[in-house]
């Protein structure tokens, strides 16, 4: 077979000529280093932000009941869990796990007072320890939490600064009850957790009963079940939400499947009823889609420059090496090489030069992320959503470097093939007299 021969043809002229594509190297390298950079930091950016949005809103699946006749209107009895649990059995829902959990959400629902100071909270979240007992392990906190008991509190860091207050502490907090009072209960800060983006900078978690004997709930009760799924694909979780519902639909009121947030708000401001609501992610982080799609945009923009860099970095560095190799290709074809032969062999020294450049390129993009996985991007209001454990963190998905290579790859042939074609069919006295192409 000829493909063979080609290779090791091709391999022996890129040594020959290795000095002629030092520019096309650096510009490869360079080039797929950046769009790398890209590309894993936007994907590394928007897993976080997903992976924040899931812990905070308590899983991939949520299922959150509405009762318009309460004052704390989000609210599931214990015969409402039995059936939620019950449906996700029978609608076969592979859970990595499930939150049952108490919410209060607004800035007028609670509120912290410490030594004469007084902070509102937008989330007072009840949870039960034991069963998130992973979840608070991964949260970042100023110093060594505490083993969180039945009057303990874990206060989000800027919330302990305002305050003043440490781990230790004794505070006051103040939550509005189903029948529109005000009730006060006395907690010891267990933990404070260091989160100052959108998601937990004015929030606070204490146990779910605690929580529900402070605001009028029977122990037992809870506001939302959130179920994380082990396929994270946006695709898998709604068949999944529709197969939940389709149980769920006939043993309580279930509201309608909605699709965003706007949705989701007319839905729950014209409810008559009491009715549960099954809501993913997409239905909460609607509120920041223009904030990823704007992410996705300026990618866009930047890989596309990449890549146009690219493109005429190789058509010039094309244009040079066979304007200097016409006499070598006239010979080759003197002695039998067809016109395609030649294109075939041309091409695959180009696509190996690209292939060695862009492993350069990739050693490239690591150390540019590890440099800025220990940048500080404090100066970024909200940015922390996007970071991991105060870093912003690549990631590397196969799919996506896949796509990088196979990206680069057109873009050098298809700047490539013209002045190959050219080449392999000028006229062969020409070739051999090293005429122009």
């Amino acid at each position: 077979m000829k493909l063979p021969a080609f290779f090791k043809l091709s391999l022996k002229y890129l040594w020959r000529y290795r000095r002629r594509y030092l520019f096309l190297f650096l510009a490869l390298g360079f080039g797929f280093g950046v769009v790398t950079v890209i590309s894993s930091l936007k994907d590394g950016m928007k897993e976080n932000l997903y992976l924040s949005a899931r812990s905070h809103y308590a899983g991939n699946i949520v299922a959150l009941g509405y009762d318009p006749g309460l004052g704390i209107k989000h609210h599931l009895n214990g015969g409402e869990i039995e059936a939620i649990f019950a449906s996700a059995e029978a609608a076969d829902i592979d859970t990595a796990g499930a939150a049952v959990r108490t919410t209060l959400m607004g800035m007028r629902e609670g509120t912290i007072y410490f030594n004469g100071n007084a902070t509102p909270l937008k989330y007072v979240v009840g949870v039960d320890w034991d069963g998130e007992a992973s979840y608070f392990k991964e949260l970042s906190y100023t110093q060594v939490p505490e083993p969180p008991g039945a009057d303990s509190i874990f206060l989000s860091s800027p919330i302990a600064e305002e305050l003043g207050a440490r781990q230790g502490d004794s505070i006051i907090l103040e939550a509005r009850t189903v029948t529109g009072e005000k009730n006060t209960g006395l907690f010891i800060i267990a933990g404070i957790v260091e989160d100052t983006s959108f998601f937990g900078y004015y929030k606070v978690y204490i146990s779910r009963p605690a929580l529900n004997r402070l605001i009028g709930f029977a122990d037992d009760d809870c506001s939302l079940i959130g179920f994380y799924l082990q396929d994270k694909s946006f695709a898998a979780i709604e068949t999944k939400r529709r197969a939940l519902y389709r149980e769920l639909a006939g043993q309580i009121h279930t509201g309608p499947l909605v699709y965003d947030r706007e949705a989701f708000d007319e839905e729950t401001d014209n409810v008559e009823d009491k009715s549960t609501f099954l809501v993913t992610l997409p239905v909460y982080l609607s509120e920041v889609a223009e904030l990823l799609e704007a992410i996705d945009l300026a990618s866009y923009v930047l890989y596309g420059m990449m890549l146009a860099i690219i493109m005429v970095s190789a058509g010039v560095t094309c244009r040079l090496i066979l304007h200097e190799r016409n006499r070598e290709t006239g010979t080759m074809r003197a002695i039998g090489f067809y016109e395609s032969d030649l294109r075939t062999i041309l091409q695959m020294e180009l696509c190996m030069a690209a292939l060695f450049a862009m492993a350069t390129g990739f050693i490239l993009a690591l150390f540019i992320n590890q440099i800025l996985s220990y940048t500080s991007f404090n100066w970024f209001p909200g940015f922390e959503v996007f970071m991991r454990n105060g870093r912003i963190q690549a990631l590397y998905i196969p799919e996506t470097m896949a796509c990088n290579v196979l990206a680069v790859l057109f873009m050098l042939i298809l700047a490539v093939r013209g002045p190959i074609f050219r080449n392999s069919r000028s006229p062969l006295p020409d070739m051999l007299a090293g005429g122009v192409m």
